[in-house]
């Protein structure tokens, strides 16, 4: 690129012009191809300049320049000599009369951060140098090429604003060759043999050795780097490497990541450079290191691309012993669906965690199918059998544990299994009540039948429950029986206070499964009384603990909780940013264990007006209730597909409503609705149910309460004041894409003063003046 027609970004610009106001010093700090020299070399037009190169720097440095008002240092990665280093830094030190640009690969060197820390020295980063939107095109134009709006979208997503992809854009594209994969490739292909010349030759054999073998992994952790490599010394290599170039960018301590488009060309280098043998070879060592981690997930993947088959089954086997809050069964679907049914069929866990985990993807039919080839194996063992114990206890566990059983027939199944173990004859392994929820009642199983006779259940089977779950029973009878208790709408006061008490105890012999439970009563309790601030304070404070103790599968539904309290807070902006970045958000494939998340992301949707969405989200998990005879969550459906038809003005909200109200009569309970408060209160007024006006009069009075005390809980975020016309919709999708009007006009083929019309109609309704400010509006509105 000719610097003389260079395209400068005005950002960049203006940083750099306000840096040479403040600093004498502005390095230049960016991988190879960003345009370092370029862009310099503009900013710099009209001063005299006086260029150094790393060869002759020494000498050049140590007869300070004369006639110039700036030095332009170029390949400061390769000042490698303490003199040269000295040199540069005496001379930056003598001359307050000249200022310093210095041009570098690498990051900023340790012997130039004191200058950086006095305010002497500006670093202009990767991200500053890439291209906007705007400046690409301006580049494109001036270059003689023309493209479409919707070109320009898909070269800003490939290219990325990166200098010399865009150069080689410009170089690929004729005037009869439209932009697309054929043209990204050519570009790709080129900007690889550039790599291999200006950087991969660069280094030593060595370290291209290491930079290739580090190609395959996303994220590069130290640890990882000295087992793929096979050198426990490899950490000198990686010094050099972040020294001589920024490719590696750093995450945090001992941790990196590739430049994306870098880690593309060092994968068609690894093909190059690496036979079949030796990439399998490399595969299995990485996988050793995630397996050695319980990084189960990419262990599998790289022992599948190192053709290790029998170390995926044994990997899947021990998956397979663990109980669903432990085991990692969403993240190995696919692996468990690959192995070959004869394997299955051999090994009693894998049957059994075929049988869990068919399950809990809402395959019923599959999930009873293998348990019964698991039983049919343990017909064929004898009491003298070394598998008899294991297969027997294996099967007491899923009758247990899978979901479709329910908890009819329960109390009997946990009574024999309590006498069979009291008599040594099975050992029950190990499995979540709570499936990671912060909930007894409603957690792996749901045990609103119980509540009906729940201080008999109490008193006869807390017991045999502690013996039969082992460390899950610790504390387990006692949030039971105060969360049966504060579902009715009872005061649970006291039986917190004896909960609480126990929560050490807890922690010491129990599980996180049980603490998270309790805790997410207390916070339920805390929100019904009106205090909701001190409600998140405890889950926030459960979420800290449970990062510092690694208990990271809890995160999703702890996060989803924060979300809730957001909404009783009235904090709609959290709640939309968790619904953004953390809500799960494939309605074709739901996964019975996240249903907690499931229904939160339809509260949050009911306050942005997602209806639609809404609905089919919960029309989804309708099977999955009727099968696993869930009633709290078959309420919760129920309860938020009515408020969905009510604000949509569809009558059909009256029955799903007074079904609710059935169900929860017959089981005594209040919270479930009353939650709801100001949500759920003009449906309670309106659904003319009357079938125990003492149970509705309660009812009422609990839910007028909450209403009191969050009045703006699922309240629907204010709409625009007139609506958007079809045309005005179609503009704003455009306009929030950062098109220009001219652009918006070519688009959808219509005249530049309409374009403007339609802009200055959509500021109006939406009650802004810019049209930044009218993309946020539109985002909180949900309108794109």
């Amino acid at each position: 690129m000719n610097e003389t027609n260079a395209i400068i970004k005005p950002a960049l610009k203006e940083i750099f012009l306000a840096g040479w106001e403040r600093c004498r010093v502005i390095l230049f700090s960016a991988p190879c191809g960003c345009g370092k020299t370029t862009a310099a070399q503009a900013l710099l037009a009209g001063h005299t300049v006086c260029t150094l190169g790393a060869e002759d720097a020494l000498s050049s440095l140590q007869k300070p320049p004369k006639g110039c008002d700036a030095v332009l240092v170029d390949d400061l990665q390769y000042f490698s000599g303490q003199e040269c280093r000295q040199a540069l830094c005496d001379l930056i030190r003598a001359r307050h009369d000249l200022h310093f640009v210095l041009l570098t690969r690498g990051y900023i060197p340790g012997w130039l951060m004191p200058f950086q820390f006095t305010g002497t020295l500006l670093v202009i980063d990767a991200p500053m140098l890439l291209f906007d939107r705007e400046t690409a095109r301006q580049m494109l134009e001036a270059r003689g090429h023309s493209v479409s709006a919707g070109e320009m979208a898909d070269i800003q997503r490939d290219i990325k604003g990166y200098p010399i992809g865009m150069d080689i854009l410009c170089r690929k594209l004729g005037q009869d060759t439209p932009y697309g994969e054929t043209v990204l490739s050519a570009v790709k292909w080129e900007l690889f043999f550039y790599y291999d010349e200006a950087v991969y030759r660069q280094f030593e054999m060595p370290l291209r050795r290491l930079l290739v073998s580090l190609a395959p992994f996303e994220g590069v952790h130290l640890e990882l780097v000295k087992i793929v490599s096979g050198d426990s010394n490899v950490g000198e290599l990686l010094g050099k490497l972040q020294r001589d170039t920024s490719m590696l960018l750093f995450d945090r301590l001992e941790t990196w990541h590739f430049w994306p488009i870098f880690r593309e060309f060092l994968m068609w280098k690894l093909h190059q450079v690496m036979d079949e043998t030796e990439q399998r070879a490399l595969y299995s060592r990485a996988a050793l290191y995630y397996e050695l981690h319980g990084e189960t997930s990419q262990a599998l993947d790289y022992y599948t691309r190192a053709g290790e088959k029998h170390k995926v089954s044994e990997l899947l086997e021990k998956n397979a012993e663990r109980h669903p809050g432990l085991g990692h069964y969403h993240e190995m679907v696919r692996y468990y669906f690959a192995l070959p049914k004869e394997g299955i069929l051999r090994s009693p866990t894998l049957m059994c965690g075929m049988s869990m985990m068919t399950s809990l993807c809402l395959d019923y039919e599959a999930s009873e199918e293998w348990y019964q080839a698991l039983k049919s194996y343990a017909a064929g063992l004898v009491k003298n059998d070394p598998e008899y114990k294991s297969v027997r206890s294996k099967l007491a566990y899923l009758d247990i544990a899978l979901p479709q059983r329910g908890s009819k027939g329960l109390v009997e199944i946990i009574k024999n299994i309590f006498r069979v173990m009291s008599d040594k004859q099975i050992a029950l392994p190990a499995f979540s009540v709570t499936s990671m929820l912060p909930s007894i009642m409603n957690g792996g199983k749901d045990f609103c039948e119980w509540s009906k006779k729940d201080d008999l259940l109490y008193a006869t089977m807390r017991k045999p429950l502690e013996t039969v779950l082992g460390p899950d029973g610790v504390g387990l009878a006692d949030c039971g029986i105060c969360e049966s208790k504060f579902e009715k709408g009872l005061d649970v006061s006291k039986r917190l206070l004896t909960l609480m008490s126990r929560l050490g105890e807890i922690q010491v012999k129990g599980t996180p499964d049980i603490e998270f439970a309790v805790v997410g009563l207390l916070a339920r309790v805390q929100v019904s009384q009106g205090k909701a601030r001190a409600a998140l304070e405890s889950i926030a404070n459960l979420r800290a603990k449970s990062l510092a103790t690694k208990q990271k599968r809890f995160l999703p539904n702890i996060d989803a909780m924060l979300c809730r309290l957001h909404l009783w807070l009235g904090d709609t902006a959290a709640a939309e940013k968790w619904l953004h970045k953390k809500a799960p958000r494939d309605n074709v494939r739901l996964w019975a264990m996240w249903r907690y998340q499931y229904f939160t992301r339809v509260m949050v949707q009911l306050t942005t007006g997602e209806y639609d969405d809404a609905l089919l989200v919960l029309a989804r998990l309708r099977p999955y209730c009727k099968h696993c005879g869930r009633v709290m969550d078959a309420i919760y459906i129920r309860l938020l597909t009515a408020l969905c038809h009510f604000r949509m003005g569809d009558g059909a909200w009256k029955t799903e409503f007074c079904e609710v109200l059935d169900t929860c009569r017959g089981y005594s309970f209040i919270w479930p609705v009353a939650q709801y408060g100001a949500a759920i209160l003009p449906l309670l007024n309106d659904c003319s149910w009357a079938c125990d006006m003492e149970y509705l009069h309660r009812l009422t009075a609990a839910v007028r309460a909450q209403a009191v005390l969050y009045p703006r809980f699922l309240k629907p975020l204010p709409a625009p004041s007139e609506p958007l016309s079809a045309a005005e919709t179609q503009v704003l999708r455009l306009l929030c894409e950062n098109l220009s009007n001219q652009e918006i006009g070519e688009i959808l083929d219509i005249k530049l003063a309409t374009v403007k019309t339609h802009v200055s109609h959509i500021l109006q309704k939406l009650g802004v003046s810019r049209r930044s400010e009218a993309k946020d509006a539109a985002e909180k509105l949900h309108l794109i």
